[in-house]
């Protein structure tokens, strides 16, 4: 039985985290940290008491509960900073709260690497959006052009998402454009020379949508991956879970793709 603690247990991932741990069995749900302290985590995921109160105090909460395992999806501005905190507790960890920069993860993952700790720092965990940009990345090299759009709501704490920014990084760059800025930005972000583009609306529910095109002369092909409950990123959690404590120790994972089998 593992203990895991949540951080980030009231959010939109962090309910159905709880939940399903409760459901889960070999997972034991030890402890977890968000703005609702004190209140039952049971009761705030909607699936009544569950005896393990929200911690008000992250550092103090891991201490008082020496979890086997941190899963955090809590917000960008917290981040680094629940981030050194594992790292000073030495807990292994599966993250998939995003919004820091690659320059910002590297000495983390060096940190990690040391101390022989074992993370996953990945921008998704769904396997639709995994299996698509793997898809992507294999094919990439036929097609000169590549853009992408993201789309979430109003309550998205960055822009882009860290999905979409790191599948820039790993496809780009793009071909160019003939095309002049009449405003700064129409054309897009520039990530590693890819146009990236976001779109905040006010969806129903924690919907996202990424949107990758290829193309080439006279071809185009569009590939959109649309998630409409956060259910969909638990088989990815709970698939590195299963295999994250038996890997080397040192191991700092970036993507949920590189323990599937593709």
């Amino acid at each position: 039985m593992m203990n895991v603690f949540v951080a980030g247990a009231s959010g939109n991932v962090g309910k159905v985290l709880v939940k399903s741990i409760a459901e889960h069995r070999d997972l034991r749900l030890a402890g977890g940290w968000c703005r609702e302290a004190g209140e039952d985590l049971g009761v705030l995921a909607g699936i009544g008491p569950l005896g393990v109160a929200a911690a008000a105090d992250l550092e103090k909460g891991l201490l008082e509960t020496r979890p086997d395992l941190v899963i955090d999806f809590s917000s960008a501005p917290v981040l680094k900073n629940s981030m050194e905190i594992y790292l000073r507790l030495e807990l292994d960890a599966v993250i998939g709260t995003t919004g820091l920069t690659e320059d910002e993860l590297a000495p983390v993952g060096e940190q990690v690497k040391s101390k022989g700790l074992r993370w996953s720092v990945a921008p998704n965990y769904g396997l639709g959006m995994n299996l698509a940009a793997a898809f992507v990345k294999k094919v990439r090299k036929y097609y000169q052009y590549v853009t992408i759009i993201d789309k979430h709501t109003q309550e998205m704490a960055n822009a882009p998402s860290g999905t979409a920014a790191d599948l820039a990084r790993e496809v780009g760059p793009s071909g160019g454009t003939k095309s002049k800025e009449v405003y700064p930005g129409v054309l897009g972000a520039d990530i590693a020379g890819v146009p990236v583009f976001s779109e905040r609306m006010p969806w129903p529910g924690p919907y996202s949508e990424h949107e990758l095109k290829l193309a080439r002369r006279d071809e185009v092909v569009t590939v959109t991956v649309q998630d409409f409950t956060s259910d969909i990123y638990m088989d990815g959690i709970f698939l590195m879970v299963s295999r994250i404590k038996s890997m080397p120790a040192g191991t700092f994972i970036r993507s949920l793709s590189e323990i599937l089998d593709l």
